[in-house]
């Protein structure tokens, strides 16, 4: 099936693609959530369901960045992430689904109840993890990419943290057509008595970690002359999601389209309808706060599955918004990121190196539900 971006855009059929997506994810209502905090109008874009073995946003990068690695008949992939990353784990199963060997290089992060189970994962997967002292992982990439292309006669695909460039961002360009044509189709049901009953949507929140989904939905929202305001809520070190970075990526995913399809309008960081906020960052990546716990049941009450690190956050920003009066008149759409799958089987954590198996124990001690929830 053609994708949205390509039905508009042809030449960015050319791109090689995993297969690896269920899409369209679907577009709910969460009206009595709306009544409750006073929101106009909010909807949810169920990206937690872009894949049955495990969802999330990177599900959408992956399709474009493993695509790549089989069209280049690599024989493994290595990326990066921190302890708990879903990206890192997202691309270990699919890598894994399509016969190639997953390599992740992982940084520290604050005890959480989520992370361990991604560990466990990750033994279930025989993911060959890499654990490194801080968040630049760049140094033991590049070792280990060289004892595998020594190894295999080939370099592993090097896979950006949160698979964010300007291949990966494509993933979001496209689902950003993708959410306009649903409305507008949802639009042509409804039997309006005036301009509010449409689907309009003012806003969009979502977690920014890497800034690719962040990114590649305002390019793309711009590219089809939508007007809903991308608000990314900053969840990593300011090193890892400046504007600065934003900016950057927006013009090489500009470019990268461009040179698929010159149709593509030449969007300008300027053009787009993008807003990185700062604020919710703190006390630090992957710190368990009462506002993201709050966020987090909130949610779980209208059916939605969220964690504490990304999406929990961004939620809890959106929430605070509506209690300060902010969105009364609106149309929010809250991006869901995270994956509602089942974990993957989990391995036996004793089999991971010393400082994760550390890190695993540590999880278990504060939150004791984590090590029952992964299934060990």
């Amino acid at each position: 099936m053609t994708s949205p971006l390509a039905s508009r855009f042809p030449g960015a059929a050319s791109l090689p693609c995993a297969g690896i997506a269920s899409l369209p994810t679907p577009v709910e209502s969460l009206d009595a959530l709306a009544r409750e905090l006073g929101i106009g109008r909010l909807l949810v874009k169920r990206d937690d369901l872009t894949a049955a073995a495990y969802g999330g946003n990177k599900v959408r990068k992956l399709d474009y960045l493993l695509g790549k690695a089989l069209a280049e008949k690599r024989t493994a992939v290595i990326t990066y992430g921190a302890y708990g990353s879903n990206h890192a784990l997202a691309t270990a199963v699919y890598a894994r689904a399509l016969g190639l060997e997953p390599h992740v290089v992982l940084s520290p992060q604050a005890v959480g109840p989520f992370a361990a189970a991604t560990l466990r994962a990750h033994v279930g997967l025989g993911t060959v993890t890499h654990p490194v002292d801080g968040w630049d992982g760049a140094p033991e990439g590049a070792r280990v990419s060289a004892a595998l292309a020594e190894r295999d006669g080939i370099e592993p695909l090097d896979i950006p943290m949160g698979g964010t460039n300007a291949l990966g961002a494509i993933g979001y360009v496209n689902a950003a057509i993708e959410v306009v044509d649903q409305l507008r189709e949802l639009n042509a049901g409804i039997d309006a008595v005036d301009l509010s009953d449409y689907l309009r949507p003012d806003v969009i929140y979502v977690a920014a970690g890497t800034l690719g989904t962040a990114i590649g939905l305002a390019v793309g929202l711009a590219a089809v002359g939508a007007h809903t305001r991308v608000v990314a809520i900053r969840v990593t070190p300011a090193e890892v999601a400046a504007e600065s970075v934003a900016v950057e990526l927006a013009e090489k995913t500009v470019a990268l389209l461009r040179s698929l399809d010159d149709s593509f309008p030449d969007v300008a960081y300027d053009d787009l309808a993008f807003e990185l906020r700062e604020d919710w960052f703190e006390p630090g990546y992957g710190v368990v706060t009462p506002e993201t716990i709050e966020a987090v049941a909130l949610a779980s009450e209208s059916g939605i599955k969220l964690e504490t690190t990304y999406t929990g956050k961004a939620f809890a920003a959106m929430v605070a918004d509506a209690r300060a009066g902010t969105l009364t008149d609106s149309q929010v759409i809250f991006w869901d990121t995270y994956s509602s799958a089942p974990m993957p089987a989990p391995g036996e954590s004793e089999t991971l190196p010393l400082a994760l198996r550390d890190y695993v124990a540590e999880c278990d001690r504060v939150f004791p539900a984590s090590r029952s929830d992964s299934g060990e």
